[in-house]
């Protein structure tokens, strides 16, 4: 009994004088880190309480008011480009320093995950695909998707033609108000579900399809669900324990997925890849990207995810870009006028990639968009071993900074795009002149972030965007704006759109 006593002594010792070697081990690497780089400290938030509760309230009742953006820009005001907050017992640093988003996006990457970020909230819904995985799992997940958007079919806007063609014929031509964030929603998820699936959910077709608006519905609220989340931090699983609703919804979302997985992998079951091997295969076949995934992943869980997460991005980005710019055009009629004169000089039957890329006034006027309201606000990341960001620390935040293991990187895109020190004074008003004569810059401008995380799909939402934009220019004189509300009103999910639409109405005269 005693030298059992005395050998439970001699483990507890043991291993108490390793924890403490480990950590006098740990500390020492810090301070040559520290040393090496001449780190200096970071701005803190001044929290009320030691859980940083106060912040999160804060942050609570700007996203009711629909001014998030608005209270971190405050706040980086305040405290500087780059601070530190406690976040329910995380450190957090926050930073617009485009510096720090270089290193993050390039040198750094290997060392930061989405393990406390988008996985952690989303997986549930989304599982394991490329917006929620890293290391290998990312790699295979990238290395799948990546080849689809480098497609010359990609190039090809023919198929683009029908839905916008749709688009046009639901707008009133009476000069009747229209709220086109819906629709545009409706055509790009048309749009994302024919390149997806192979076909088109039709939604633009009829307003009484009581399973499209299901899957909407159910899919609107699966996104709001995952943003709830993430903005609870570690009290999420407290905060929404009972939350039947949000399960309801993505299970919804799953169902339909399954069911065209199901049919996908049984067409490309061995006996069936046998038949048609024996076909004549020498004409072209439409590219679909559940057709090609199934053919590599036979899981049909595994397959799920992937699929989902191009479409979740594929449903909502460009969707929410093209609505932004008719919010600012409805704003800027003289704009619009120069945006026409581009495009009646055009021929709508031989527009390509390449032309539409060549259209500089409207790049300018997508550039200026993505600028004040981009598809993602921020990228969130957990640091994974100690590291050294090259901007925020010290009095004026140009000095290094060391960033420990654990901590959570949270870098604020949206207000990186609205910093007075790269964009001027105007920040807040849409001018897209302030792009012409000048290089496009480079991690100053991010909205598809950067580096190898790079949104694989950036140049496919720019095309689109601007395919409709010609589309819809060439088809009205003017726009006009029919919102009271002249100002943008957040509305956040996983993205953020107008909480009060786009009501806009379409002249002739």
């Amino acid at each position: 009994m005693i030298t059992s006593f005395k050998s439970l002594i001699l483990l507890c010792f043991c291993v108490a004088t390793f924890a403490v070697f480990q950590r006098f081990r740990r500390q020492r690497a810090r301070s040559a880190l520290v040393t090496q780089h001449g780190c200096k400290g970071v701005s803190q938030y001044p929290h009320k309480d030691r859980w940083g509760a106060d912040l999160a309230r804060l942050r609570k009742e700007a996203q009711k008011e629909g001014k998030f953006t608005a209270l971190y820009e405050k706040h980086f005001a305040t405290y500087g480009k780059t601070w530190q907050e406690n976040f329910y017992g995380l450190k957090v640093i926050n930073s617009i320093q485009w510096e720090n988003f270089q290193e993050a996006g390039t040198s750094l990457a290997p060392y930061l995950s989405r393990a406390m970020g988008a996985n952690k909230y989303a997986k549930p819904f989304l599982g394991k695909g490329i917006t929620t995985t890293d290391g290998a799992e990312w790699k295979y997940a990238r290395n799948l998707i990546t080849p689809t958007f480098a497609r010359a079919e990609l190039s090809d806007i023919s198929r683009l033609v029908g839905f916008v063609d749709k688009l046009i014929e639901l707008i009133p031509r009476d000069g009747s108000t229209v709220d086109m964030q819906p629709l545009i929603h409706r055509m790009f998820f048309d749009i994302t579900t024919d390149f997806v699936f192979g076909k088109s959910m039709n939604s633009l077709d009829s307003d009484t399809q009581s399973d499209i608006e299901r899957f909407s519905t159910a899919f609107d609220r699966a996104l709001a669900g995952v943003g709830q989340r993430r903005l609870a931090g570690n009290l999420s699983g407290i905060r929404f324990m009972f939350d039947a609703d949000w399960k309801q919804a993505y299970q919804v979302v799953h169902a339909y997925v399954d069911e065209r997985v199901r049919v996908a992998l049984e067409a490309t079951s061995s006996d069936n890849r046998n038949t048609a091997m024996s076909k004549d295969n020498s004409s072209p076949t439409r590219y679909i990207l559940l057709d090609e995934m199934a053919k590599q992943i036979c899981d049909p869980v595994a397959l799920r995810y992937q699929i989902l997460a191009v479409f979740t991005p594929g449903r909502d980005t460009t969707a929410i870009l093209v609505s932004n710019v008719l919010f600012h055009l409805a704003r800027n009629p003289q704009i619009w006028a120069d945006l026409r004169e581009t495009a009646l000089a055009l021929d709508p039957a031989t527009l390509t990639f390449e032309s539409l890329k060549s259209l500089k006034n409207f790049q300018h006027v997508i550039f200026e968009t993505l600028r004040l309201q981009g598809p993602s606000g921020r990228v969130v990341r957990r640091v994974e071993r100690d590291i050294v960001l090259p901007r925020g620390g010290g009095p004026d935040g140009q000095a290094p900074i060391l960033v420990e293991k654990g901590t959570m990187l949270d870098l604020n895109l949206s207000c990186l795009h609205l910093d007075r020190d790269i964009w001027g004074e105007d920040v807040h008003v849409f001018r897209p002149a302030r792009w012409r004569g000048s290089k496009r810059p480079l991690w100053e401008f991010v909205p598809f972030y950067g580096g190898s995380r790079i949104c694989p799909a950036n140049q496919q939402v720019l095309t689109q965007a601007c395919y409709t934009l010609v589309r819809l220019v060439r088809e009205w004189r003017r726009i006009d704006n029919r919102d009271p509300v002249q100002e943008y009103v957040e509305e956040k999910r996983m993205t953020t759109q107008s909480r009060n639409g786009i009501k806009v109405a379409f002249l002739h005269d």
